[in-house]
């Protein structure tokens, strides 16, 4: 399993930091040379395997320090992510194949933006929530935009 990246979160104000530290990150694990270009794919195809493993295990780490930065897991979030879903609907030249891969691409990224303790009480408390939400008619849409920003999302709140 990945280990915690131990340096500061990017954020709007610390990019040069960040980006050392993911640098010297990379450095440790043998795989910043790959990222700049200085180690490129190589042709002996008994070595691309091995090549493209380091640069999976690259980009994974890159995009792990910056998942949590820039995925909000919030119920709005997830509300606007089930909203896509559920509005999913063939169009008329489309296969079924093709809508049933529309339909797991936005399954996962509804998976992606679940917490790791997510359980399926939450999602009901959600989904309650995110009815009365919907309900709701237009004028109302400045606190329905409140209610999108909020940590925890149920029929109470």
């Amino acid at each position: 399993m990945s280990e915690t990246i131990k340096f500061a979160k990017l954020s709007n104000s610390n990019y040069n930091d960040w980006k050392s530290d993911m640098q010297a990150h990379l450095g440790e694990h043998g795989l910043w040379r790959l990222v700049c270009g200085k180690e490129p794919m190589p042709t002996k195809v008994d070595l691309v395997e091995d090549w493209e493993t380091k640069a999976i295990k690259a980009a994974s780490k890159i995009y792990l320090a910056l998942e949590s930065v820039h995925v909000s897991k919030k119920p709005g979030a997830r509300f606007n992510a089930y909203d896509d879903l559920f509005t999913i609907s063939k169009k008329e030249d489309e296969t079924l194949m093709n809508i049933s891969t529309r339909v797991t691409k936005a399954m996962a990224k509804i998976k992606n933006l679940r917490p790791a303790k997510f359980t399926v009480d939450k999602l009901d408390k959600e989904l309650k929530a995110m009815f009365f939400i919907r309900a709701l008619p237009a004028d109302y849409k400045h606190l329905t935009s409140v209610l999108m920003l909020l940590p925890e999302l149920d029929k109470d709140t």
